[in-house]
């Protein structure tokens, strides 16, 4: 059977969850339903028995740089702490967030106080006891702005957090904080033990799998976790993943039935495995894609030059070659269309005006360009080389030359981490549906994901009112001033949403793709798929 199942973000609804969650009087318990994260339902799959053999094999698009709390390291680091880890909440099949370390929570009327409920005996893959304790020293680990957390400065904003008992967390926030319950259940702050890898650099954690063997360079093997505390609804008995850098492989393997689960499926492929017999593909929107500055000096410290390349480029083009069309293509803030927080004026703003980016260019102090930048991207993601390609030609055409340099995503990774670039191809990082994910581009400590040097006084204002002020007419007019600022900065220009797909086998079930900012948590699902007859 072929099948292509194909989703649109869901940002609203998260939303709703949370202003249930402060609604009602004084305090109000937000009891979530139990089964939430670890029951699958039925995205692809034959429809068969369950298999007898539950081992999952997996082509993975990368080996993980490494595993430190908290610090957004990529998607397949990202991935695998899906697998391997688990936070106080987590997302569920649609993209809501459900229970997972916490039974249940309550959030105080003023919205300054969530008491969390921990499950009886939870503990961690190493058969050590997860107590409130740990969820303290982990979120306190993650405040401290050198750890180089994501959310750091969430985490930042809670005051103190009691532990009256081994199960009861009681976090108490400076201020409000309208996403909290989104940015718990983000992967990347899930709960860690005192030491959070073991010595060959393996995560530890508290999730339905846990890591049996690391092959550098080579694999990871993954076995059911019997301290998971939903252990009984674990089906898959075994993960095996490989890694395949290289998209073709990673597909043929696919095709071949040498593995049975490929993720990072490129555009140009979707046809072909739309027509392959026993293979579900699954596709949705992706994260946004930007040109990313080095903002430090010379010619991309002038705002009036990065708004002369923002006027350069032709988003249509960028997003034909990189998705073959499946994206979208704008390049305002990185707020999902169907948000209501995205601002359509906003992000029309930068349409290709040839004439327009070099009047910039003069007003910058550089008439006719005549300067050289380098690009630096990556070889091993399809769409990161083409849009280097098509940059580099409309750049040229307003006088500024361009030289591509390209590597494997661990280089890439490592030179934007420490700036040594002048333009990037990347993209702003997001993890949940909601505009304080926006912090994560402009605010913390240098960071691949992030444009070197950003004059972040610039947004720290309206991004912490942005995030403490509830939904509603306020809180847009506090992210369409960060708009207006951002059009005349331009720290990184947006192209639009990607386009991002899984690929497996129609023997396995119970595998939901999410959508947007939160797509790279997908396999969060596997905790409750199973292999079919």
């Amino acid at each position: 059977m072929e099948t292509l199942n194909t989703r649109s973000p869901r940002a609203g609804r998260g939303r709703g969850a949370r202003m249930l969650a402060l609604a009602g009087a004084a305090t109000m318990a937000v009891t979530l339903g139990l089964a939430g994260c670890a029951s699958g339902s039925n995205s692809g799959g034959s429809g068969g028995g369950t298999a007898a053999d539950q081992t999952l094999t997996i082509g993975f698009s990368a080996e993980p740089p490494g595993f430190k709390t908290g610090v957004d390291q990529g998607s397949a680091n990202r991935q695998l702490i899906t697998l391997v880890r688990r936070g106080l909440l987590s997302y569920g099949p649609d993209g809501d967030v459900v229970p997972a370390l916490a039974s249940d929570y309550e959030v105080s009327e003023d919205g300054l106080t969530y008491t969390f409920t921990l499950r009886d005996g939870l503990a961690f893959s190493t058969g050590d006891e997860l107590t409130s304790e740990d969820v303290k020293r982990t979120f306190e680990y993650l405040a401290v702005p050198e750890n180089g957390a994501a959310d750091q400065t969430s985490f930042a904003n809670i005051a103190s957090i009691d532990t009256p008992d081994e199960t009861t967390v009681v976090l108490n926030l400076g201020e409000p904080q309208t996403a909290l319950p989104k940015i718990i259940a983000n992967p990347l702050n899930a709960i860690v033990p005192e030491e959070s890898v073991d010595a060959d650099g393996v995560p530890i954690g508290a999730g339905p799998f846990m890591v049996t063997e690391y092959k550098k360079g080579v694999s990871y093997t993954l076995e059911a976790d019997p301290a998971y505390y939903d252990a009984d609804e674990v089906e898959l008995d075994e993960i095996e993943m490989t890694f395949m850098a290289d998209a073709q492989t990673r597909v043929k393997a696919l095709v071949s039935g040498q593995v049975q689960f490929i993720d990072y499926v490129p555009a140009a492929d979707y046809a072909t495995l739309e027509s392959a017999s026993g293979v579900t593909l699954d596709t949705a929107h992706g994260l946004y894609g930007a040109l990313q500055f080095n903002l430090t000096e010379g010619p991309l410290a002038v705002p009036e030059v990065r708004q002369a390349i923002a006027y350069a480029l032709d988003l249509e083009a960028i997003n034909e070659v990189g998705t073959l069309g499946y994206g979208t293509s704008n390049g305002g803030l990185p707020i999902p269309e169907d948000s209501e927080y995205y601002d359509e004026e906003q992000a029309t703003h930068f349409a290709q005006d040839v004439d327009k980016a070099k009047e910039l260019l003069a007003e910058g102090g550089y008439p006719d360009g005549g300067f050289s930048l380098t690009l630096l991207t990556n070889s091993q993601y399809f769409g990161h080389s083409e849009r280097a390609q098509v940059i580099k030609s409309d750049l040229e055409e307003i006088g500024i030359s361009v030289e591509i340099e390209t590597g494997d995503y661990a280089n890439q990774i490592a030179k934007g981490n420490s700036g040594s670039y002048d333009l990037m191809i990347g993209g702003p990082p997001a993890a949940i549906n909601d505009p304080s994910a926006l912090t994560g581009a402009f605010i913390g400590g240098p960071t691949f994901v992030r444009s070197f040097g950003i004059d972040q006084d610039l947004y720290a204002g309206l991004l912490d009112e942005g995030a403490k002020t509830a939904d509603g007419p306020e809180r847009e007019a506090i992210y369409r001033e960060l708009g207006e600022i951002y059009l005349e900065d331009v720290p990184f220009v947006t192209w639009g949403q990607g386009a991002a797909a899984y690929a497996y086998s129609d023997k396995l079930e119970g595998f939901e793709m999410l959508s947007g900012p939160i797509v790279y948590s997908s396999m969060y699902s596997l905790a409750g798929a199973r292999l079919t007859d």
